[in-house]
């Protein structure tokens, strides 16, 4: 059995189950492997969910009709962070917990930049500009950095809330602030540019 298919039967147990109450037995059970199986691809249940975003951004990377569907860049990357959202309420507030401990314990890298989605946001960011839809003008790449700095903030609000935070609104509104976002069909609003 391949990593990906054990990994997708545990965030299923841990869906239904929890976190805590998963065992690495019920795993084994699970997908029909012994121990020495699961040892053999995870080294603990933590590493199971330490990777999470790879996946994430690989179903995003393989769903990108959504994406030429809209011309706007503010859909798409309303599309981008809603997917983004999507997967991580849908393992639920008890894994994402459990992932951002294990990474304040050690780095695991699980908030790292993914080479494919900061492309893509950033070309997106980049003709947003271009477009006048985004009215701010400084590099794309940091415009990026900072989104994803304040998905990880509201991530982790979201998580500490246990998942009472309207956070897909509050990100939302967030990242239309930071990017000086012009609503399609509204007058352009008039923003200082900033040199690149």
């Amino acid at each position: 059995m391949q990593k990906e298919e054990i990994s997708a039967r545990a965030f299923k147990l841990f869906s239904e189950k929890g976190y805590d109450r998963t065992t690495v037995q019920d795993i084994c059970d699970a997908c029909g492997i012994s121990k020495p199986t699961f040892y053999s691809r995870f080294a603990s249940k933590g590493d199971l969910i330490i990777d999470f975003y790879d996946g994430v951004t690989e179903r995003l990377n393989k769903n990108l009709s959504a994406l030429v569907e809209t011309t706007s860049a503010w859909e798409q990357l309303k599309i981008c962070f809603g997917t983004l959202i999507d997967e991580t309420e849908a393992v639920g507030v008890d894994v994402m917990s459990h992932m951002l401990m294990i990474n304040l314990e050690e780095d695991h890298h699980s908030f790292d930049e993914r080479s494919f989605l900061t492309d893509t946001m950033v070309a997106i960011i980049k003709r947003g500009q271009k477009s006048g839809e985004i009215g701010n003008q400084r590099p794309a790449l940091e415009l990026y950095g900072t989104a994803a700095y304040l998905f990880q903030g509201y991530l982790l609000m979201w998580a500490i809330s246990k998942a009472t935070l309207d956070w897909r609104r509050m990100f939302a509104e967030g990242l239309a602030a930071l990017l000086d976002v012009h609503e399609e069909g509204a007058a352009p609003r008039v923003s200082a540019a900033v040199p690149a």
